[in-house]
C-alpha cells in the first residue's frame, strides 16, 4: 500500500475534509455523523491550544483522521477499507502526548479500530457507555399539541443568537456557549437554520430547543443538542421541540434520526419519543509507563 500522507489540521477547509471520510463511511456501525464534528469543532472558543488534529490522505483522499484532547484523549476514524492505517493513527497519538495515561472511546461495532487497539496494547475501561439510538422517519409527521400561548417555530438566523445562546446556557448550567461560538457553528457545514428549533414561551423567550444536523448523502439527522430551560422543565417541551425539528427533518427528505445518550435518563427521554438502541461505545486505554503511580 502507497504509504499515507499526514495532513495538518489548520482550518475549516480540513474540517470539510474530515466530514468528507465520516460521510463516506458512515452507516450505524460508525461512530460519527458531520454533525458530531461541526459540533464538537465549534460550539466552543479558546480551547483550539488543547487540541492536535490530523488527517491522513492517500491520493488526496481522506483515509482516516485523529482529535487529540489533551493531555491524552483521542477520537478518531479510519476507512475500514484502509484498516491498516488504524495503528498509524494511534501511533500518532502515542507520540504527540506527553501524558502516562491514553484513552479511545469507540463504537462497540467498529471492529477494524478495536483491533488496532487491542493489538497496541489498549485494554477496556469499565464504564458507563454512550448509547446511540435511534428513529424511521416513517413515522413523521408527530402531531404536536403545545401549551397554551407557547409557540414553535425554527430560528430566523443570527437574529436569533442572543436568546438561542440564552436557552442553551440556561439549559446545561453553562457559559461554554457564547454568541461568537454559535455563529460559528451557524457558518459551518451542514448548519441549517431550518433545522434548529426552539419553543417560545409567552414572553417570547425561548425556553426549548432541537439542533438537527442533515446529512444529505446518507439521509440521517443527528439531534445536537437539544434542552430545556429548567424553569419549563416537566411541561412536554423537550419531546414536543424534538417532534417538530424531526418533521422538518423528514419534509427534507432524510430517512432516519439518531442521537446520543450519555445517561440513562436521556435513553429513557429519547425511548418515549421512539429511538431504539443500536450500538454503545467502548473505551479503552493504557499506560506508557506501567510502573507510574
Amino acid at each position: 500500500m502507497t504509504k499515507p500522507v499526514i495532513r495538518v489540521y489548520k482550518d475549516s477547509s480540513d474540517l470539510k475534509r474530515m466530514q468528507k471520510l465520516t460521510q463516506a463511511i458512515w452507516s450505524l456501525e460508525s461512530n460519527y455523523h458531520i454533525g458530531d464534528l461541526a459540533w464538537q469543532r465549534y460550539r466552543h472558543v479558546g480551547f483550539e491550544d488543547d487540541w492536535i488534529t490530523a488527517i491522513w490522505e492517500l491520493d488526496g483522499k481522506p483515509v482516516a483522521w485523529g482529535w487529540i484532547r489533551l493531555p491524552g484523549s483521542l477520537t478518531f476514524q479510519v476507512d475500514p477499507n484502509y484498516s491498516e492505517i488504524s495503528k498509524v493513527v494511534i501511533e500518532w497519538f502515542e507520540n504527540m502526548t506527553e501524558t502516562n495515561e491514553l484513552r479511545v472511546t469507540v463504537l462497540e461495532t467498529e471492529s477494524h479500530l478495536i483491533s488496532a487497539l487491542e493489538d497496541s496494547l489498549f485494554t477496556p475501561v469499565e464504564e458507563a457507555p454512550e448509547v446511540l439510538t435511534k428513529i424511521s422517519l416513517d413515522c413523521c409527521p408527530f402531531p404536536v399539541k403545545l401549551p397554551d400561548k407557547f409557540k414553535a417555530r425554527h430560528i430566523k438566523g443570527s437574529e436569533d443568537i442572543k436568546k438561542r445562546v440564552a436557552v442553551h446556557r440556561a439549559a446545561f448550567q453553562s457559559l461554554r456557549v457564547t454568541e461568537k461560538s454559535y455563529l460559528n457553528v451557524m457558518n459551518t457545514y451542514p448548519y441549517d437554520s431550518s433545522l434548529d428549533w426552539v419553543i417560545e414561551s409567552p414572553n417570547g423567550d425561548f425556553v426549548a430547543f432541537c439542533l438537527i444536523w442533515f446529512d444529505e448523502v446518507n439521509k440521517v439527522g443527528l439531534l445536537e443538542p437539544v434542552g430545556t430551560d429548567p424553569g419549563f422543565w416537566r411541561m412536554g417541551l423537550a419531546s414536543s421541540v424534538c417532534k417538530l425539528a424531526l418533521n422538518a427533518l423528514s419534509e427534507k427528505g432524510a430517512k432516519t434520526a439518531i442521537v446520543v445518550c450519555t445517561s440513562t435518563e436521556t435513553y429513557e427521554f429519547y425511548k418515549s419519543i421512539g429511538f431504539e438502541r443500536f450500538a454503545q461505545t467502548k473505551s479503552f486505554h493504557r499506560l506508557k509507563n506501567t510502573n507510574h503511580n
